[in-house]
């Protein structure tokens, strides 16, 4: 039955992971002929062997072997209308037949541009890279240069991509991570140096008290406080608002500015998440939905910060920016093919099939007699395979038993026709039916009994 959808509880087992004589085990080991582990992105590994996909349609894919999977990661949350969107095929096959990139500016940045800086109030302008850690480092550098200060501030556990100061204490744990009220600044890749973390602090997300002092301590040295207001890998918690407000007064009153990643909240509502929370970041990171399932970042916020990108007289400017396919127009095209056609009403729809979803699992947690839980917003959801109260980072990390249960149950999705991430977040695109909402939420019902017998 590979390749079907059942619609009978106890009967969606459509292949048995993992499968070493299938292609996609195959591929791996070839892979690992030719790439450190097999893999470009970490993430996308499964162990022993990852899931190569062929196509995808919608709200979803099918690997090499044939197996179909409804999928709830979407590109790790870059996919927003669903896979192969007609619209975005067809501006991008437009573009194609005229050439791909050039030395030389194109409409379709300013076209982009124009259309980002109309939908998010806080961004006066804009400049584009190639992905969410170059959109992220870009402001880092901007509010230095600005400020002329060297220190920034990130909550402990949220990911900004892979630069260096943008991921300290991204994996800090019970061994290195210090006091609840003043975590500890750790460097993540070995290597790192440890002036770094010096240049780092580490606020605990929603605890109001500590980050004021925190940021206090900071004084003259800090230059902008990074902050995603719903972090992924800290749990996707709801965040306080009295926290935020501290965090946002606190570092203007000391003369640093505020960076919002948005790199995945933007998919939250039609201004990102800042639109939603009414905030004023100084400077927003965005990446992922805004290139329509191609490469993509920008950095964007008040003009007067971001003419440190802009040459002055002939002089070099105060941040010097390149990369050789930034706003490239396959990008700007897919890009402006796919933001234009989101509205009030998609952010509306995003969010009901996030509410089915989850209470969905909370429902299904309940009926297996699971002490399980699901947060999120939007289209964004975390499975957790505990009932701790999840308000940061330290209640959200899983323990080396959390980590194998949630493997575990990544797999045994897979046999019942759904990619859901090992580490827990998921994310639907506008293509998810209400039929496919039930398959996942049926999937997810047939397969804890197996996940639970295991563990």
């Amino acid at each position: 039955m590979s390749g079907e959808r059942s619609t009978k509880p106890g009967k969606t087992v459509s292949y048995a992971y993992p499968d070493t004589t299938s292609r996609s085990s195959q591929l791996y080991k070839r892979a690992r002929r030719s790439i450190p582990d097999g893999a470009s992105r970490t993430l996308a590994l499964i162990r022993p062997h990852p899931i190569y996909v062929a196509s995808g349609e919608g709200a979803w894919v099918t690997d090499v072997d044939g197996h179909r999977y409804l999928d709830a990661n979407n590109n790790f949350t870059s996919i927003i209308l669903g896979h192969a969107d007609p619209v975005v095929n067809e501006a991008v096959m437009q573009r194609l037949s005229n050439g791909t990139a050039f030395a030389m500016g194109t409409e379709a940045e300013i076209e982009l541009a124009e259309l980002l800086v109309e939908r998010v109030p806080s961004i006066e302008r804009i400049r584009f890279c190639n992905s969410g850690t170059e959109a992220v480092m870009g402001a880092i550098k901007a509010a230095r240069a600005f400020t002329g200060r060297p220190m920034i501030a990130k909550v402990e556990g949220a990911y900004h991509g892979t630069y260096d100061h943008a991921e300290t204490s991204l994996g800090a744990g019970p061994d290195n991570w210090g006091r609840n009220d003043a975590p500890a600044s750790v460097t993540y890749a070995a290597g790192t140096p440890n002036s770094v973390a010096e240049e780092v602090a580490i606020l605990p997300f929603n605890d109001t008290d500590a980050s004021r002092s925190i940021l206090a301590r900071c004084g003259e040295q800090l230059a902008a406080v990074l902050i995603d207001t719903l972090p992924s890998r800290a749990g996707l918690p709801s965040v306080d608002l009295e926290f935020l407000e501290t965090v946002f007064t606190t570092a203007r009153a000391q003369g640093a500015l505020v960076i919002m990643d948005e790199v995945i909240s933007l998919r939250l509502g039609l201004g990102g998440n800042q639109g939603r929370l009414g905030l004023e970041p100084d400077l927003t990171s965005l990446g992922k939905i805004i290139g329509g399932g191609f490469p993509v970042g920008a950095t964007g916020g008040r003009a007067d910060i971001m003419d440190v990108f802009a040459q002055v007289d002939g002089q070099r400017a105060a941040v010097p920016t390149a990369g050789t396919f930034s706003a490239n127009p396959v990008t700007m095209v897919a890009g402006y093919a796919c933001i234009n056609q989101l509205d009030e009403a998609s952010f509306t729809r995003l969010e009901a099939i996030g509410n089915a979803i989850r209470q969905g699992c909370r429902e299904v947690f309940a009926d297996r007699g699971l002490d399980w839980q699901v947060t999120g917003e939007g289209s964004l959801f975390r499975v957790h395979p505990h009932g701790r109260p999840i308000r940061s980072y330290r209640e959200a990390r899983l323990d080396d038993a959390e980590t194998r249960i949630m493997d575990e149950l990544q797999k045994r999705l897979l046999e019942r026709e759904v990619y859901f991430p090992g580490y827990g977040l998921g994310c639907m695109n506008l293509a998810t039916s209400d039929g496919d909402i039930a398959h996942f939420i049926e999937a997810m019902a047939d397969a804890l009994p197996t996940v639970k017998e295991n563990y």
